[in-house]
């Protein structure tokens, strides 16, 4: 059985090795012999090389496909800057709510959970109506999942998360050439340390929500039913309480893609406000508020949050991924995406942070 009697996850004293396509799928039989009764010799795989965290296969059945789960083996040093606790729990909360697969156990250096059906979403897919709707929505369900400790007011994760990153990024690198590069390409710590408190005292005072918050939704992590006609959001693992508008701001950085990062598919501001405006119902609807109360200035005062909260968004990877650069063993090019991140935060500070300069940016009914 995948859970205890008292609602726990069940751990498995199991290694999956990531040495190779054939030991990812001999750890994963082992995995799922204590998970489910399948036969092992019915059992197929299928790995998946759009990730660049993690290992991730998906496993399912000869004779019948849709009975499939997925068996994620962590990357490198990946438990330096991610809490796995943490993302059990927060999966096992969403999984109460509704709102994603079941999480069947994690093992040592992983997880097995299901399999969240559909198609993965791309840069065009994204911006369809019919789905950035659906997503809008969806972000609002998840955004009002309440905690179940009582008594505790949630602390939004993001500056602590980006003083923890600022600590990890390395002072150099063993490989010359490397070293070279992110000397000459990277500013040095010290700037980015500023970056972060200046920016820390912008944001604080727009006084966003503290929802719980997906902080990675990316396009690959948003999966499209059209049977179903719904979204489905994967991979918690960085998941936690945060600014409801660095979540939709870190979103709306991600319509840029990752392998290819194109900057010039940040939507623009009529995507973004219809988008909000979406958004806005669904959230009230959720909160039992009153939708009459959602005026041109409160849609107007969330996209100005969502935009600043969006250099959050580039500070934060673009720190991460030179974190990753020292040591990720994945065949992705870390460095390269660190500079571009860090590149677009000071190409569009300026302009997000005179957003809203001459009025009130905060909306205290959201």
């Amino acid at each position: 059985m995948p859970n205890n009697s008292n609602g726990t996850i069940n751990r498995l004293d199991i290694l999956v090795s990531n040495d190779s396509f054939q030991s990812l799928c001999d750890g994963a039989v082992s995995v799922i012999n204590m998970v489910k009764n399948w036969k092992s010799g019915n059992i197929a795989f299928e790995l998946f090389k759009d990730g660049i965290t993690n290992h991730l296969v998906k496993c399912y059945l000869k004779d019948n496909p849709d009975q499939a789960l997925l068996i994620r083996v962590y990357g490198e040093k990946t438990e330096l800057f991610i809490d796995r606790d943490l993302e059990v729990r927060n999966m096992q909360m969403m999984c109460e709510a509704g709102l994603c697969a079941p999480l069947h156990c994690a093992f040592a250096n992983g997880l097995c959970y299901g399999f969240s059906p559909g198609e993965v979403l791309d840069t065009g897919m994204v911006r369809d109506p019919h789905i950035s709707k659906l997503i809008a929505e969806r972000l609002a369900k998840m955004h009002s999942v309440r905690s179940n400790v009582n008594g505790v007011v949630p602390q939004p994760c993001l500056f602590p998360i980006l003083s923890k990153y600022l600590y990890l990024i390395p002072d150099s690198f063993p490989d010359p050439v490397q070293d070279e590069r992110y000397k000459s390409q990277i500013k040095p710590k010290s700037v980015l340390e500023a970056e972060i408190n200046s920016l820390r005292e912008e944001l604080v005072k727009l006084e966003s929500p503290v929802v719980f918050s997906h902080n990675d939704l990316l396009l690959k992590n948003i999966i499209y039913n059209e049977e179903k006609e719904e979204v489905t959001f994967i991979d918690y693992e960085y998941a936690d309480y945060n600014y409801q508008a660095f979540d939709i701001g870190n979103h709306f950085c991600e319509f840029a893609g990752v392998d290819k990062f194109d900057p010039k598919l940040y939507p623009d501001k009529d995507f973004q406000i219809q988008w909000l405006k979406d958004y806005l119902e669904a959230w009230y609807l959720e909160n039992n508020k009153s939708l009459e109360d959602i005026t041109e200035e409160t849609v107007e005062n969330l996209y100005i949050q969502v935009n600043k909260f969006a250099l959050a968004a580039h500070l934060l990877w673009g720190t991460w991924g030179l974190i990753q650069s020292a040591h990720s063993t994945l065949d992705f090019d870390f460095l390269g995406y660190a500079k571009e991140r860090l590149d677009e935060y000071f190409a569009r500070k300026d302009e997000f942070l005179s957003l809203g300069s001459n009025r009130t940016c905060q909306d205290k009914s959201s």
